[in-house]
């Protein structure tokens, strides 16, 4: 590995050692890996930084079916598209529809590898704990009808991507408060700079936006509150706990 090379690692070591969408010890791995490439190659801060400097990204896709394997999906419903949307843009990956011949319909996510493995990850798990609340609050409720079923999936799934949305800002906030503090952009160059390799690589991602219609406000009242109680953190060592 030449100086070059060191640098374009250190630079996407910091990258998950900033980015709050991991958990500490994955953080703190990659911090620490990114400080021993540092001082063995006598890197400095504004190298690290510098918004000329390339970084090689794994571009890749990841496709999740809506469905189980012994039941593929003929279509997707519009809960799990706003879940899939959100998803992708907490993730830094674009995401659309596909329709695979034995897997049925699903979504495909599109950017670096690390993220689209996380988007797969992650809307599977959400979507199962769409399912998991509105088992228990069909139980709570055994007259609801389909509708309103329907609608506490809507009112949970939009509640879920403002949640994305908002942690999502909430990260590119601390990034440019830390280069401003600092001097250096690191992160946020960073992100910038895959964003826009991301969209010249898959094109730029063209969502439409669907106002959400709710018939039952009870059941609309409880999908949002469900929504509430869902963690968005990775899983530690490839298992499905989460730390929040």
């Amino acid at each position: 590995m030449d100086k070059d090379q060191a640098i374009r690692k250190a630079q996407k070591l910091m990258a998950v050692a900033m980015d709050g969408r991991g958990n500490d010890n994955e953080a703190e791995r990659a911090l620490a890996q990114a400080e021993t490439l540092i001082r063995k190659f006598g890197i400095e801060q504004a190298e690290i930084a510098s918004p000329k400097a390339s970084v090689d990204f794994d571009w890749a896709d990841a496709f999740h079916p809506y469905g189980p394997p012994k039941n593929p999906a003929k279509s997707c419903p519009k809960w799990f598209q706003f879940i899939s949307t959100g998803v992708a843009n907490f993730t830094d990956t674009i995401v659309r529809m596909h329709y695979d011949p034995t897997q049925g319909y699903g979504v495909g996510f599109y950017g670096d590898r690390a993220d689209t493995l996380f988007a797969r990850w992650l809307v599977g798990y959400l979507k199962a704990n769409v399912w998991d609340a509105l088992n228990v609050a069909h139980r709570q409720h055994p007259e609801w009808s389909r509708s309103d079923m329907e609608d506490f999936r809507k009112a949970m799934a939009a509640r879920l991507s403002s949640r994305m949305r908002d942690l999502r800002r909430e990260r590119d906030t601390e990034f440019a408060a830390a280069a401003n503090s600092q001097g250096t952009g690191t992160a946020l160059v960073l992100v910038t700079d895959k964003l826009a390799k991301r969209d010249a690589e898959f094109g730029s991602p063209k969502y439409k936006h669907s106002r959400i219609l709710l018939r039952d406000q009870v059941a609309a009242h409880q999908g949002s509150l469900a929504g509430e109680q869902v963690g968005f953190a990775k899983p530690i060592q490839g298992g499905m706990r989460h730390s929040r």
